[in-house]
């Protein structure tokens, strides 16, 4: 199985929107100070009559400035946080790599991250079509009734769990359907799967008719050879690549 990520691609998207946040505030630097400038030597004096088109536009430019500053910094910071892998489909990825029957005809394609279809945790692309993944790092005891999650509290009650990975899967499912759609793909099959990482002494999961199946990690294969693995060529070996070259952006 290939286990990959774009990690090239967004490493050249960070330094693409440093670039641009170097301009933004550069520009907001140079507005701000020309409008500090006609502060300091104005060219126009209270009672002249281009002075309230003087004033507005010096504290015009003195405003946009430091907005943009403020902007640019904000879309440096934003770069600075776009992270080359997820870690916890980088783990999930390297514990299916270990199945056998997961050959190279498969790929699991991680962080995806494209216009027109958002960011999905993980996506599995092979004969049997698509399996969208929502992998969850939270420990504790946790109820998914249909699409519902309830997490267990330390005074042994049950209360809404703050997180619904069924819901959120089942939008990275459309998402991705529309997506392939859109690509003359829409034959292509797509299924999910909610993913617990963390080991079975701190995660306890009850499932009363899920919506998309769960698992922890060390079912994972079980439970994908009972739904996604279950019928093993639903598409062609040409189709597989189509959809990982649309999923994956191997970068320069």
């Amino acid at each position: 199985m290939h286990n990959v990520a774009p990690s090239r691609a967004l490493a050249r998207r960070s330094r693409q929107l440093l670039q641009f946040a170097f301009l933004i505030v550069s520009g907001g630097i140079f507005l701000a100070a020309v409008g500090l400038v006609l502060y300091v030597v104005p060219l126009a004096v209270p009672g002249n009559s281009a002075f309230p088109f003087y004033n507005f536009m010096r504290g015009a430019l003195l405003i946009a400035g430091a907005a943009a500053a403020v902007a640019g910094v904000a879309t440096a910071a934003a770069a600075l946080l776009i992270r080359p892998d997820n870690d916890l489909a980088r783990l999930t990825g390297e514990h299916l790599s270990r199945e056998r029957d997961l050959d190279a005809r498969y790929w699991f394609v991680r962080h995806v991250s494209r216009r027109g279809l958002g960011y999905i945790d993980a996506v599995l692309v092979g004969p049997p079509g698509a399996l969208v993944f929502r992998i969850v790092g939270s420990t504790g005891a946790f109820i998914n009734e249909g699409a519902d999650w309830l997490k267990e509290t330390r005074s042994k009650t049950w209360r809404p769990a703050g997180i619904n990975p069924t819901r959120e899967c089942q939008v990275d499912i459309r998402a991705l359907r529309d997506y392939l759609a859109q690509h003359e793909l829409g034959h292509v099959p797509v299924f999910g799967v909610v993913v617990f990482t963390q080991p079975e002494k701190v995660v306890r999961l009850i499932a009363r008719e899920p919506h998309v199946p769960i698992t922890q990690l060390r079912q994972l294969h079980a439970t994908m050879s009972a739904d996604y693995l279950a019928v093993r060529d639903r598409i062609d070996q040409a189709t597989v690549q189509r959809v990982v070259d649309l999923l994956y952006d191997r970068g320069a």
